[in-house]
C-alpha cells in the first residue's frame, strides 16, 4: 500500500463552505471516515470551533444543493442526506450520505473511477486549505487521478502535491490514556479527584502528595511529565 497526499487551496469567494473556514480560522474539520463507490459516498466529519463559527458553517454544510467535495466547474446533481450525530457549543459531528453520483466532479468520485475500489480517505480542513490523504494499492494509477483533478479545477482553486509514497500514521491520532506511564496516569487521576485541576483550585500538590503517600517532589515531577505528554498528543491531534 502507499498513500497520495495533496492539498486543495481556494481563493475567497469561490466556495461558500471554504469562506466560512476563512472567516473563522480557529475552526477545524477532520473526516473520521470516507468511503466511496461509483454510485454512492458516505463519510463522518468532526468539526470543532467557536459556537458562532459552527452555526455559520451549518447553513452551508447541510445545504443539499451544495457539493462539499466538488472541485470542478459545477456541483454534482447527486442526492445528499445529512444528519448531525453530535452537537455542543464547540463540536459538530455530521454524517453525510450521497447517492446517484454519476458524472460527479468531486475528489472521491474521481479517485474511485480511476484507482478502483478499496480506497481509504482522510481529510483535514482549515482556513482556505482542504488536505486529502488517500490510502491505495501499490499499482494504482495516481498520476491519472492528479491530472484529472488538475484539469477540472474551477477558477480560483489549485492543488499542491504533498506526498506520494510510503504510508505513515494511518491510525486516527487520538489521545489514548493507556499509552501514558502508569505512575503518571495515577498521579493525574489523584490530582483530578482531589480537585487540583478545578477552577478555582481546591487543593495543592503538597496536600495531594500527603494523601496518596508520595513525596511532593515526586508527585510534582509525575504531573509535569503527564501534562507534557497530554499537550504533545493534543498538538498532534490539531496538526494539519
Amino acid at each position: 500500500m502507499r498513500e497520495f497526499v495533496f492539498t486543495v487551496k481556494y481563493d475567497r469567494g469561490i466556495d461558500p463552505l471554504t469562506d466560512r473556514f476563512i472567516d473563522h480560522p480557529s475552526m477545524l474539520a477532520k473526516s473520521l471516515s470516507c468511503c466511496v463507490t461509483e454510485r454512492s459516498m458516505w463519510r463522518v466529519d468532526r468539526i470543532t470551533g467557536p459556537s458562532e463559527a459552527l452555526s455559520a458553517l451549518e447553513s452551508v454544510y447541510l445545504d443539499t444543493d451544495h457539493c462539499n467535495e466538488c472541485v470542478g466547474g459545477s456541483d454534482c446533481r447527486s442526492r445528499r442526506d445529512y444528519e448531525i450525530l453530535e452537537t455542543n457549543s464547540g463540536t459538530r459531528t455530521i454524517y453525510a450520505y450521497r447517492t446517484e453520483m454519476e458524472g460527479c466532479h468531486s475528489i472521491p468520485y474521481y479517485a474511485v473511477r480511476l484507482l478502483g475500489d478499496g480506497l481509504l480517505f482522510q481529510t483535514t480542513r482549515r482556513e482556505n486549505e482542504y488536505r486529502w490523504r488517500i490510502l491505495m494499492r501499490e499499482d494504482a494509477a495516481v498520476g491519472a487521478l492528479y491530472d484529472r483533478i488538475q484539469r477540472n479545477l474551477r477558477s480560483g482553486v489549485r492543488i499542491e502535491l504533498d506526498q506520494l509514497g510510503t504510508t505513515t500514521r494511518w491510525h486516527e491520532p487520538t489521545i489514548t490514556v493507556a499509552d501514558l506511564p502508569s505512575a503518571q496516569r495515577e498521579a493525574l487521576i489523584a490530582a483530578t479527584e482531589h480537585g487540583y485541576y478545578e477552577m478555582p483550585r481546591k487543593t495543592s500538590v503538597a496536600e495531594v502528595a500527603d494523601d496518596i503517600g508520595v513525596p511532593r517532589s515526586t508527585l510534582q515531577y509525575r504531573l509535569q511529565r503527564a501534562e507534557s505528554w497530554l499537550v504533545t498528543r493534543f498538538s498532534d491531534v490539531l496538526s494539519f
